[in-house]
Protein backbone atom coordinates (compact mmCIF):
# COMPACT_ATOMS: atom_id res chain seq x y z
CA UNK A 1 0.00 0.00 0.00
CA UNK A 2 1.42 3.43 -0.85
CA UNK A 3 0.16 6.91 0.50
CA UNK A 4 1.96 8.94 -2.26
CA UNK A 5 1.34 9.95 -5.93
CA UNK A 6 1.48 6.47 -6.44
CA UNK A 7 -2.19 4.61 -6.21
CA UNK A 8 -2.91 0.81 -5.63
CA UNK A 9 -6.27 -0.94 -6.53
CA UNK A 10 -6.98 -4.32 -7.78
CA UNK A 11 -4.29 -7.16 -7.92
CA UNK A 12 -4.15 -6.72 -12.26
CA UNK A 13 -1.56 -5.11 -12.90
CA UNK A 14 -1.60 -1.47 -14.06
CA UNK A 15 0.32 -2.48 -17.23
CA UNK A 16 0.26 -6.24 -17.38
CA UNK A 17 1.99 -7.86 -20.63
CA UNK A 18 2.25 -9.23 -21.83
CA UNK A 19 2.94 -6.60 -19.26
CA UNK A 20 5.10 -3.60 -18.86
CA UNK A 21 4.04 -2.39 -15.95
CA UNK A 22 3.13 -5.94 -13.84
CA UNK A 23 2.75 -4.21 -10.59
CA UNK A 24 0.50 -5.61 -8.07
CA UNK A 25 -2.61 -3.96 -6.68
CA UNK A 26 -2.70 -1.18 -9.52
CA UNK A 27 0.63 0.39 -8.37
CA UNK A 28 3.11 3.27 -9.84
CA UNK A 29 5.52 3.12 -6.85
CA UNK A 30 6.67 0.87 -4.30
CA UNK A 31 4.32 -1.60 -2.47
CA UNK A 32 4.67 -2.10 0.79
CA UNK A 33 4.53 1.73 2.92
CA UNK A 34 1.89 1.62 5.91
CA UNK A 35 -1.13 4.01 5.40
CA UNK A 36 -1.63 7.14 7.45
CA UNK A 37 -3.83 6.21 10.73
CA UNK A 38 -5.35 9.62 10.97
CA UNK A 39 -8.99 9.65 9.90
CA UNK A 40 -8.59 12.28 7.54
CA UNK A 41 -5.89 11.16 5.22
CA UNK A 42 -6.21 10.37 2.17
CA UNK A 43 -6.20 6.41 1.65
CA UNK A 44 -4.75 5.04 -1.49
CA UNK A 45 -8.30 3.59 -2.30
CA UNK A 46 -9.97 6.47 -2.23
CA UNK A 47 -10.63 7.02 -5.29
CA UNK A 48 -12.40 11.19 -4.53
CA UNK A 49 -8.92 11.30 -2.58
CA UNK A 50 -8.17 15.12 -2.04
CA UNK A 51 -4.05 14.73 -1.23
CA UNK A 52 -1.53 12.33 0.39
CA UNK A 53 1.09 14.25 1.94
CA UNK A 54 3.86 11.84 2.19
CA UNK A 55 5.70 10.51 -0.86
CA UNK A 56 6.81 6.93 -0.58
CA UNK A 57 9.81 5.82 -2.14
CA UNK A 58 10.28 2.78 -4.64
CA UNK A 59 12.24 -0.19 -3.55
CA UNK A 60 15.65 -0.34 -4.46
CA UNK A 61 15.54 -2.92 -7.31
CA UNK A 62 12.83 -1.30 -8.85
CA UNK A 63 15.34 2.27 -9.38
CA UNK A 64 18.28 0.14 -10.53
CA UNK A 65 16.68 -2.37 -13.00
CA UNK A 66 13.65 -0.21 -14.38
CA UNK A 67 15.92 3.25 -13.51
CA UNK A 68 19.63 3.16 -13.76
CA UNK A 69 19.35 0.04 -16.66
CA UNK A 70 16.10 0.39 -18.11
CA UNK A 71 16.84 4.00 -19.22
CA UNK A 72 19.73 3.28 -21.82
CA UNK A 73 17.70 0.14 -23.23
CA UNK A 74 14.87 2.63 -24.08
CA UNK A 75 17.15 5.01 -25.45
CA UNK A 76 18.30 2.54 -27.78
CA UNK A 77 14.85 0.47 -28.77
CA UNK A 78 13.64 3.48 -30.03
CA UNK A 79 16.60 4.39 -32.21
CA UNK A 80 16.83 0.94 -33.22
CA UNK A 81 12.99 0.56 -33.87
CA UNK A 82 12.66 3.82 -35.85
CA UNK A 83 15.63 2.78 -38.07
CA UNK A 84 13.42 -0.57 -38.60
CA UNK A 85 10.43 1.78 -39.42
CA UNK A 86 12.77 3.44 -41.94
CA UNK A 87 14.13 0.46 -43.31
CA UNK A 88 10.75 -1.61 -43.52
CA UNK A 89 8.96 1.18 -45.80
CA UNK A 90 12.09 1.72 -48.21
CA UNK A 91 10.56 0.96 -51.66
CA UNK A 92 13.22 -1.79 -51.74
CA UNK A 93 11.66 -3.82 -48.79
CA UNK A 94 8.21 -2.61 -48.81
CA UNK A 95 7.29 -4.89 -51.86
CA UNK A 96 7.21 -7.90 -49.33
CA UNK A 97 4.12 -7.49 -47.72
CA UNK A 98 5.54 -9.49 -44.52
CA UNK A 99 7.49 -6.43 -43.92
CA UNK A 100 4.72 -4.41 -43.69
CA UNK A 101 3.84 -6.35 -40.42
CA UNK A 102 7.14 -5.77 -39.12
CA UNK A 103 7.29 -2.52 -40.01
CA UNK A 104 4.26 -2.00 -37.81
CA UNK A 105 5.64 -4.07 -35.29
CA UNK A 106 8.22 -1.50 -34.73
CA UNK A 107 6.03 1.31 -34.39
CA UNK A 108 3.91 -0.42 -31.74
CA UNK A 109 7.69 -1.14 -29.78
CA UNK A 110 8.67 2.35 -30.12
CA UNK A 111 5.27 3.66 -28.78
CA UNK A 112 5.99 0.85 -25.94
CA UNK A 113 9.49 2.00 -24.67
CA UNK A 114 8.17 5.81 -24.76
CA UNK A 115 5.15 5.30 -22.44
CA UNK A 116 7.55 3.22 -20.57
CA UNK A 117 10.43 5.33 -20.12
CA UNK A 118 7.64 7.91 -19.15
CA UNK A 119 5.65 5.34 -16.33
CA UNK A 120 8.22 3.29 -15.52
CA UNK A 121 11.57 4.86 -15.83
CA UNK A 122 11.41 7.88 -15.54
CA UNK A 123 10.07 8.43 -12.30
CA UNK A 124 12.31 5.80 -10.54
CA UNK A 125 15.43 7.36 -12.71
CA UNK A 126 14.09 10.67 -11.13
CA UNK A 127 14.22 9.86 -7.38
CA UNK A 128 17.42 8.23 -8.01
CA UNK A 129 18.78 11.40 -8.61
CA UNK A 130 16.20 13.37 -6.63
CA UNK A 131 15.03 15.37 -9.35
CA UNK A 132 11.28 15.26 -8.30
CA UNK A 133 10.51 17.21 -11.66
CA UNK A 134 10.87 14.15 -13.31
CA UNK A 135 8.77 12.57 -11.07
CA UNK A 136 5.80 15.49 -11.60
CA UNK A 137 6.10 15.06 -15.15
CA UNK A 138 6.08 10.97 -15.37
CA UNK A 139 2.64 11.40 -12.52
CA UNK A 140 1.07 13.93 -14.69
CA UNK A 141 1.27 12.07 -18.30
CA UNK A 142 0.62 8.53 -16.87
CA UNK A 143 -3.13 8.49 -17.47
CA UNK A 144 -2.44 8.88 -20.75
CA UNK A 145 0.46 6.77 -21.53
CA UNK A 146 -1.23 4.02 -19.16
CA UNK A 147 -3.83 3.90 -22.23
CA UNK A 148 -1.49 4.13 -24.95
CA UNK A 149 0.86 1.52 -23.45
CA UNK A 150 -1.88 -0.64 -23.51
CA UNK A 151 -2.67 -0.35 -26.93
CA UNK A 152 0.60 -0.52 -28.15
CA UNK A 153 1.14 -3.63 -26.50
CA UNK A 154 -1.52 -5.63 -27.96
CA UNK A 155 -0.97 -4.01 -31.34
CA UNK A 156 2.48 -5.54 -30.70
CA UNK A 157 1.01 -8.83 -29.52
CA UNK A 158 -1.11 -9.55 -32.46
CA UNK A 159 1.52 -8.22 -35.03
CA UNK A 160 3.59 -10.65 -33.79
CA UNK A 161 0.45 -12.99 -34.22
CA UNK A 162 -0.15 -11.68 -37.74
CA UNK A 163 3.31 -12.12 -39.46
CA UNK A 164 3.48 -15.90 -37.54
CA UNK A 165 -0.10 -16.45 -39.74
CA UNK A 166 1.58 -14.83 -42.90
CA UNK A 167 4.39 -16.97 -43.02
CA UNK A 168 2.52 -20.34 -42.24
CA UNK A 169 0.62 -19.75 -44.94
CA UNK A 170 3.22 -18.91 -46.98
CA UNK A 171 5.71 -21.97 -45.97
CA UNK A 172 2.99 -25.04 -45.54
CA UNK A 173 0.50 -23.68 -48.24
CA UNK A 174 2.99 -22.57 -50.82
CA UNK A 175 0.29 -22.60 -53.65
CA UNK A 176 -2.61 -21.11 -52.03
CA UNK A 177 -0.53 -17.73 -50.67
CA UNK A 178 -0.89 -15.99 -53.68
CA UNK A 179 -5.01 -16.49 -53.53
CA UNK A 180 -4.88 -16.06 -49.48
CA UNK A 181 -2.73 -12.98 -49.23
CA UNK A 182 -3.05 -10.51 -51.93
CA UNK A 183 -1.80 -7.25 -50.57
CA UNK A 184 -4.95 -5.51 -50.29
CA UNK A 185 -6.03 -8.33 -48.26
CA UNK A 186 -2.99 -8.15 -46.00
CA UNK A 187 -3.18 -4.39 -45.28
CA UNK A 188 -7.09 -4.85 -44.39
CA UNK A 189 -6.11 -7.92 -41.90
CA UNK A 190 -3.73 -5.35 -40.40
CA UNK A 191 -5.77 -2.32 -39.96
CA UNK A 192 -8.26 -5.17 -38.68
CA UNK A 193 -5.74 -6.14 -36.05
CA UNK A 194 -4.65 -2.39 -35.46
CA UNK A 195 -8.55 -1.74 -35.05
CA UNK A 196 -9.06 -4.33 -32.47
CA UNK A 197 -6.17 -2.65 -30.71
CA UNK A 198 -7.55 0.56 -29.96
CA UNK A 199 -11.27 -0.53 -29.58
CA UNK A 200 -10.05 -3.52 -26.57
CA UNK A 201 -7.91 -0.95 -24.78
CA UNK A 202 -10.23 1.98 -25.32
CA UNK A 203 -11.50 2.29 -20.83
CA UNK A 204 -7.62 2.29 -20.61
CA UNK A 205 -7.81 5.66 -21.33
CA UNK A 206 -10.43 5.76 -18.27
CA UNK A 207 -8.54 3.66 -15.68
CA UNK A 208 -6.76 6.72 -13.76
CA UNK A 209 -7.00 9.96 -13.03
CA UNK A 210 -5.26 13.17 -11.19
CA UNK A 211 -7.09 13.57 -8.49
CA UNK A 212 -5.09 16.21 -7.13
CA UNK A 213 -1.47 18.45 -6.70
CA UNK A 214 -0.43 17.21 -3.36
CA UNK A 215 2.57 18.95 -1.46
CA UNK A 216 4.86 16.07 0.27
CA UNK A 217 6.21 17.19 3.28
CA UNK A 218 8.92 14.37 3.20
CA UNK A 219 10.19 15.98 0.19
CA UNK A 220 9.31 19.43 -0.02
CA UNK A 221 7.59 18.83 -3.55
CA UNK A 222 4.09 19.45 -4.94
CA UNK A 223 3.17 15.99 -6.43
CA UNK A 224 0.50 15.00 -8.72
CA UNK A 225 -1.54 11.88 -6.74
CA UNK A 226 -3.03 9.40 -8.91
CA UNK A 227 -6.26 7.48 -8.30
CA UNK A 228 -8.17 4.80 -10.05
CA UNK A 229 -11.47 6.00 -11.24
CA UNK A 230 -14.69 4.51 -10.70
CA UNK A 231 -14.64 1.91 -13.72
CA UNK A 232 -11.43 0.35 -12.64
CA UNK A 233 -12.44 -0.25 -9.08
CA UNK A 234 -15.89 -1.52 -10.24
CA UNK A 235 -15.93 -5.65 -9.32
CA UNK A 236 -18.05 -6.53 -12.67
CA UNK A 237 -15.25 -4.51 -15.13
CA UNK A 238 -12.76 -6.72 -13.15
CA UNK A 239 -13.75 -9.68 -13.23
CA UNK A 240 -14.70 -9.30 -17.03
CA UNK A 241 -11.69 -7.93 -18.28
CA UNK A 242 -9.33 -8.57 -15.77
CA UNK A 243 -10.10 -12.02 -15.21
CA UNK A 244 -11.36 -13.16 -18.34
CA UNK A 245 -11.11 -11.16 -21.76
CA UNK A 246 -7.51 -9.81 -21.11
CA UNK A 247 -5.58 -13.72 -19.80
CA UNK A 248 -7.27 -14.87 -22.90
CA UNK A 249 -6.50 -12.42 -25.58
CA UNK A 250 -3.52 -11.25 -24.43
CA UNK A 251 -1.78 -14.79 -23.52
CA UNK A 252 -3.85 -17.78 -24.24
CA UNK A 253 -4.81 -16.89 -27.39
CA UNK A 254 -1.58 -15.36 -29.41
CA UNK A 255 0.59 -18.05 -27.39
CA UNK A 256 -1.23 -20.90 -28.39
CA UNK A 257 -1.46 -19.50 -32.12
CA UNK A 258 2.33 -18.83 -32.13
CA UNK A 259 3.55 -21.88 -30.06
CA UNK A 260 1.45 -23.55 -32.94
CA UNK A 261 1.94 -21.86 -36.02
CA UNK A 262 5.82 -22.00 -35.69
CA UNK A 263 6.27 -25.66 -34.89
CA UNK A 264 4.76 -26.19 -38.21
CA UNK A 265 6.87 -23.45 -40.06
CA UNK A 266 9.73 -24.97 -38.27
CA UNK A 267 9.18 -28.68 -39.87
CA UNK A 268 8.48 -27.35 -43.03
CA UNK A 269 11.97 -25.72 -43.33
CA UNK A 270 13.85 -28.70 -41.46
CA UNK A 271 11.76 -31.18 -44.50
CA UNK A 272 12.80 -27.85 -47.10
CA UNK A 273 16.25 -28.30 -45.94
CA UNK A 274 16.75 -32.14 -46.10
CA UNK A 275 15.27 -31.62 -49.53
CA UNK A 276 17.57 -28.95 -50.69
CA UNK A 277 20.64 -31.41 -49.54
CA UNK A 278 19.46 -34.23 -51.68
CA UNK A 279 19.02 -32.55 -54.31
CA UNK A 280 22.57 -30.74 -54.26
CA UNK A 281 23.26 -31.84 -57.91
CA UNK A 282 20.40 -30.41 -59.23
CA UNK A 283 21.33 -28.88 -62.95
CA UNK A 284 22.76 -25.28 -63.28
CA UNK A 285 18.99 -23.83 -64.29
CA UNK A 286 17.92 -24.63 -60.51
CA UNK A 287 20.30 -22.79 -59.11
CA UNK A 288 18.05 -19.68 -59.37
CA UNK A 289 14.99 -21.89 -57.90
CA UNK A 290 17.61 -23.45 -55.01
CA UNK A 291 18.55 -19.64 -54.48
CA UNK A 292 15.10 -18.03 -53.91
CA UNK A 293 14.39 -21.58 -51.30
CA UNK A 294 17.24 -20.40 -49.47
CA UNK A 295 16.55 -16.82 -48.84
CA UNK A 296 12.65 -18.34 -48.24
CA UNK A 297 14.32 -20.70 -45.54
CA UNK A 298 16.26 -17.53 -44.04
CA UNK A 299 13.44 -15.53 -43.35
CA UNK A 300 11.81 -18.11 -42.11
CA UNK A 301 14.00 -18.06 -39.47
CA UNK A 302 14.50 -14.94 -38.57
CA UNK A 303 10.85 -14.72 -38.06
CA UNK A 304 10.71 -17.99 -36.10
CA UNK A 305 13.27 -16.31 -33.91
CA UNK A 306 11.63 -13.03 -33.44
CA UNK A 307 8.91 -15.26 -32.00
CA UNK A 308 11.34 -17.65 -29.45
CA UNK A 309 12.74 -13.79 -28.76
CA UNK A 310 8.63 -12.66 -27.75
CA UNK A 311 7.75 -16.10 -26.36
CA UNK A 312 10.97 -15.95 -23.90
CA UNK A 313 10.78 -12.21 -23.01
CA UNK A 314 6.69 -12.86 -22.10
CA UNK A 315 7.01 -15.73 -20.61
CA UNK A 316 7.72 -14.70 -17.35
CA UNK A 317 4.70 -12.08 -17.46
CA UNK A 318 2.47 -15.18 -17.99
CA UNK A 319 3.67 -16.73 -15.11
CA UNK A 320 2.79 -13.29 -13.09
CA UNK A 321 -0.38 -13.35 -14.36
CA UNK A 322 -1.90 -16.51 -13.33
CA UNK A 323 0.05 -15.69 -9.70
CA UNK A 324 -2.48 -12.37 -9.95
CA UNK A 325 -5.05 -14.46 -10.50
CA UNK A 326 -4.26 -16.88 -7.80
CA UNK A 327 -3.85 -14.00 -5.32
CA UNK A 328 -0.50 -14.70 -4.90
CA UNK A 329 1.95 -11.93 -3.63
CA UNK A 330 5.27 -11.12 -1.44
CA UNK A 331 9.18 -10.38 -1.80
CA UNK A 332 9.22 -13.16 -4.74
CA UNK A 333 6.37 -12.14 -6.88
CA UNK A 334 7.46 -8.13 -6.07
CA UNK A 335 10.87 -9.13 -7.24
CA UNK A 336 9.59 -11.41 -10.58
CA UNK A 337 7.19 -8.52 -11.21
CA UNK A 338 10.47 -5.85 -12.05
CA UNK A 339 12.36 -8.36 -13.96
CA UNK A 340 9.31 -8.92 -16.37
CA UNK A 341 9.28 -5.36 -16.59
CA UNK A 342 12.60 -5.24 -17.91
CA UNK A 343 12.28 -8.24 -20.21
CA UNK A 344 9.37 -6.65 -21.77
CA UNK A 345 11.66 -3.69 -22.35
CA UNK A 346 13.81 -5.38 -23.54
CA UNK A 347 11.86 -7.53 -25.75
CA UNK A 348 10.81 -3.75 -27.35
CA UNK A 349 14.17 -2.95 -27.90
CA UNK A 350 16.17 -5.83 -29.53
CA UNK A 351 14.13 -7.12 -32.63
CA UNK A 352 16.88 -4.95 -34.62
CA UNK A 353 19.51 -8.00 -33.74
CA UNK A 354 17.49 -10.49 -35.55
CA UNK A 355 16.84 -8.38 -38.30
CA UNK A 356 21.07 -7.87 -38.77
CA UNK A 357 21.73 -11.48 -38.07
CA UNK A 358 19.11 -12.70 -40.48
CA UNK A 359 18.23 -10.10 -43.62
CA UNK A 360 21.38 -9.30 -45.59
CA UNK A 361 18.87 -6.30 -47.41
CA UNK A 362 18.55 -5.16 -43.68
CA UNK A 363 21.76 -4.80 -43.19
CA UNK A 364 22.67 -3.27 -46.59
CA UNK A 365 20.29 -0.61 -46.14
CA UNK A 366 21.30 -0.19 -42.10
CA UNK A 367 24.67 0.36 -43.85
CA UNK A 368 23.39 3.03 -46.02
CA UNK A 369 21.32 4.95 -43.43
CA UNK A 370 24.65 5.19 -41.11
CA UNK A 371 27.86 5.25 -43.43
CA UNK A 372 26.58 6.52 -47.08
CA UNK A 373 24.81 9.80 -48.33
CA UNK A 374 21.51 10.11 -48.45
CA UNK A 375 21.74 11.36 -52.25
CA UNK A 376 19.74 9.80 -55.34
CA UNK A 377 22.86 8.41 -56.56
CA UNK A 378 23.66 6.11 -53.24
CA UNK A 379 19.88 4.87 -53.48
CA UNK A 380 20.73 3.81 -56.80
CA UNK A 381 24.03 2.09 -55.79
CA UNK A 382 21.99 0.18 -52.90
CA UNK A 383 19.44 -0.67 -55.42
CA UNK A 384 21.54 -2.27 -58.34
CA UNK A 385 23.38 -4.24 -54.68
CA UNK A 386 20.52 -5.74 -53.74
CA UNK A 387 18.86 -6.41 -57.49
Amino acid sequence: MTTDANFTGDPSPLVSVLGLIKSPDLMIGSTEVPLFEEEDMCTPLNISCACHTDYSSYEGLERVFLGLVAVPVIMFGILANVTSMRIFTHRIMSGSSINWYLAVLSASDTLILFSAFFVLSLPRFGEYLTWWRANYISYSVTPCMYGLMMTAQTCSVFMTVGVSVHRYIGVCHPYKSVEWLPKKRVTTFIIGLLTFSVIFNTTRFFEVHISNVCYRENIDYYMPSLQPTALRMNDLYRQIFFGWAYTIVMYVVPFTLLIALNSMVLSAVRRSRRMHMVSQCGAESEEFSKKAERKERQTSIMLISIVLLFIACNTLAFVCNIMENMGTEGAIYQTLVTFNNLLVIINASCNICVYMLFSGKYRMLLRYYLFCDWSRQGELLVSSVLN
